[in-house]
């Protein structure tokens, strides 16, 4: 088997150019990453032989990546496009890395972990604000009551462990016993209005709420509440938490 040439002379047919001194195992890499094809021709930097295609170097056969097809005709190379090998163009010898598709996929495990969370911790939240204890409203509509002898306090406790009960009391005084234990909301707004009714001004009314009770008890009242002050048969009203025993 004939010896490689160090060098050779390589003929860029497409683009019609040549680089005079080219190192084997340069010329080695660009057959082996397809630079030069069929069409390309090489010869011997040491002598003048005639220009032959790279494939018929049969120690470039190896190198090879496919099977290649010859141009019907071959230029004749332009010495004017020669380049000397100290213009040769800054190569990367580098083994190229061939791009996996499954680069591509996205991990979905951390978004699916991150919204189980937020899910679990907005339940949690919707949960608990619906138990919470009463959170006082702003006092938008209070008054003086300590002031005001015709003030109506309407009073949310717990009975029992399952049993609420509402009362009424006009100032200070303990509720009558009409007004005391009501064991619905509707019996509570029906005998307020009766109560406001016999009053010579409309009066302020303060809704005190035992702390472990549920805010939503408050909620309730305040449309109802809303609805007597707008026809003036209320001044305003207010809620607080009554930490007191019921009188």
């Amino acid at each position: 088997m004939a010896k490689a040439p160090k060098q050779f002379d390589v003929w860029f047919v497409t683009a019609n150019t040549v680089y005079k001194g080219v190192p084997f195992s340069v010329v080695a890499d660009w057959v082996q990453e397809g630079r030069l094809t069929s069409t390309d021709q090489l010869r011997s930097a040491s002598s003048t032989d005639a220009w032959r295609r790279v494939e018929e170097f049969t120690f470039f056969a190896d190198y090879l990546p496919r099977p290649m097809v010859m141009a019907a005709t071959t230029p004749e190379p332009t010495e004017s496009s020669d380049v000397e090998p100290d213009e040769m163009p800054e190569l990367d010898h580098r083994p190229r890395r061939r791009r996996d598709d499954s680069d591509d996929d996205v991990d979905m495990i951390p978004l699916i972990d991150i919204s189980m969370v937020l899910l679990v911790f907005f339940i949690m939240m919707r949960a608990t604000g619906a138990l919470s204890p009463v959170d006082v409203p702003d006092m938008q509509y209070a008054g003086e009551l300590s002031s005001d002898p015709n003030a109506i306090t309407l009073a949310i406790e717990k009975k029992d462990e399952t049993t609420v009960v509402y009362s009424l009391r006009v100032g200070e005084q303990p509720p009558l016993a009409s007004d005391a234990n009501l064991t619905s909301q509707r019996e509570t707004l029906e005998r307020l209005k009766e109560m406001v009714a016999k009053m010579e001004s409309p009066p302020e009314v303060r809704v005190a709420c035992a702390k472990d009770l549920p805010s939503q008890r408050v909620f309730e009242l305040i449309p109802d509440l809303k609805t007597l002050k707008s026809q003036r048969k209320i001044r305003g009203f207010n809620a607080e938490v009554n930490e007191a025993s019921r009188k």
